[in-house]
């Protein structure tokens, strides 16, 4: 299996091709060690310590997967800023294409400042049917110096502290199959065609064997769904995803927490033959990206649900104040 599909689905759940509906959820501390590579490990013995990357293709998904601006040596931002993911009401106007969609919430984004922080802070909830749901919040440190630590709580139960052993600002993020600093994320190209040409410079059948437009669909969830980059270039991936072929419009849906948006599928073959759909739910009203789902014969099998994507240079919490 790819680096970039493995990258998608935890969201890709990662989100990324590793939202295979087949096979079993991987468990708590594997999942809250290498999130984004979920499905991946849903299917291989679970290694003794993996980094913890997020984004690209699970990127929870992607490659899946999925949000800063880090400009190269600007001094630290003296404010924290920080936004929770939550739907509201969407736009008078609903869009009713997937391209539609797309480019509305890429100009949700085009009004939104520019922020940095000394830590990424993500909280997702990963979940399958019949299975217990899973809760992990990452602590990313964006500086070098800075410890990273990853929260987890499986149903009920209380949190839980692990920290993320071997992770630096250098390798805490992955993005077309490769570990990317937090400086080459916020130096992405804000222009979709300059950002398409960027993600395809780092394409070979060597490190992915899926098609050039999954590959785009898998890097294009990770930077909207759960990776640090300025608001420009999250504009700039859904404009770039508007323009990939195979996209469809699903219209209103609810994700799996119930909340109300608007989603795009993705169809592909996984490795079992079934087809599976991932879904990438968005909320036009504020252009954020809720949930990445997949799919498979109507039923949703694993999905990811972004509670909260922010900045924040507060230092690291302990697990008992999480809420």
């Amino acid at each position: 299996m790819s680096k970039h599909r493995d990258t998608m689905q935890a969201l890709a759940k990662a989100r990324p091709s590793r939202l295979e509906p087949d096979g079993p959820l991987p468990d708590p501390a594997a999942l809250t060690a290498y999130p984004r590579e979920v499905a991946r490990m849903a299917r291989a013995p679970r290694p003794g310590r993996r980094l913890a990357l997020v984004g690209g293709g699970v990127a929870v998904v992607a490659a899946v997967a999925t949000v800063l601006s880090l400009r190269t040596g600007v001094p630290a931002p003296n404010a924290t800023a920080s936004s929770s993911v939550s739907a509201t009401t969407a736009p008078t106007v609903v869009p009713t294409t997937a391209a539609g969609l797309l480019l509305v919430a890429a100009e949700r984004y085009d009004a939104e400042p520019v922020r940095d922080g000394r830590y990424w802070v993500v909280r997702f909830q990963h979940g399958e049917q019949a299975k217990p749901t899973i809760v992990d919040e990452q602590w990313l440190a964006l500086r070098d110096g800075d410890p990273s630590v990853a929260y987890f709580k499986v149903g009920s139960r209380d949190w839980r502290a692990r920290p993320m052993e071997g992770h630096s600002a250098a390798n805490n993020f992955l993005l077309a199959g490769q570990t990317r600093p937090p400086a080459e994320l916020a130096a992405l190209p804000s222009d979709p065609d300059r950002l398409k040409a960027r993600l395809l410079s780092w394409y070979s059948d060597e490190v992915s064997n899926e098609g050039r437009d999954q590959y785009l669909f898998y890097c294009g969830v990770a930077i909207t769904l759960n990776l640090p980059v300025p608001a420009p270039v999250r504009a700039a991936a859904y404009r770039m995803l508007a323009k990939l072929p195979g996209i469809t419009a699903l219209g209103r849906v609810t994700d799996a927490l119930g909340r109300d948006g608007m989603a795009v599928g993705y169809s592909r073959r996984g490795d079992s033959g079934n087809v599976s759909q991932q879904r990438l739910i968005v909320d036009p009203a504020t252009g954020y990206a809720l949930a990445q789902e997949s799919w498979t014969k109507g039923e949703r099998g694993r999905y990811t649900a972004v509670l909260k994507s922010q900045w924040s240079d507060e230092s690291l919490p302990d697990a008992a104040d999480l809420k």
